[in-house]
């Protein structure tokens, strides 16, 4: 993923879905293989698969409030992490 050289607090780093911390691209294709997500998803932006998804399931994606992640994935903020935390599915750093 390509970064700038600097790394604000508030930006989404990972999501958290059922249980687990992915990076942006381990969690389309966790998506995928759950069948959330179509495997044309690959080649989109996260946020646009998020959006879409979302629409077909009908979650308010603005209020998190109103659904948990074991039904959909929430964004998890760069400074929620530590040094030791990793993608659960391909153990990349976050």
């Amino acid at each position: 993923m390509n970064r700038p050289p600097y790394r604000r607090s508030d930006e989404i780093a990972a999501y958290t879905y059922q249980a687990d911390i992915y990076c942006p691209a381990c969690l389309i294709e966790t998506m995928i293989a759950d069948g959330i997500a179509a495997p044309a998803a690959r080649d989109m932006p996260t946020d646009d698969v998020l959006e879409q998804c979302a629409g077909a399931i009908a979650i308010n994606r603005d209020d998190d409030t109103t659904y948990d992640t074991s039904e959909f994935p929430k964004p998890v903020f760069l400074d929620c992490f530590t040094p030791d935390d990793s993608c659960a599915r391909c153990h990349a750093p976050l």
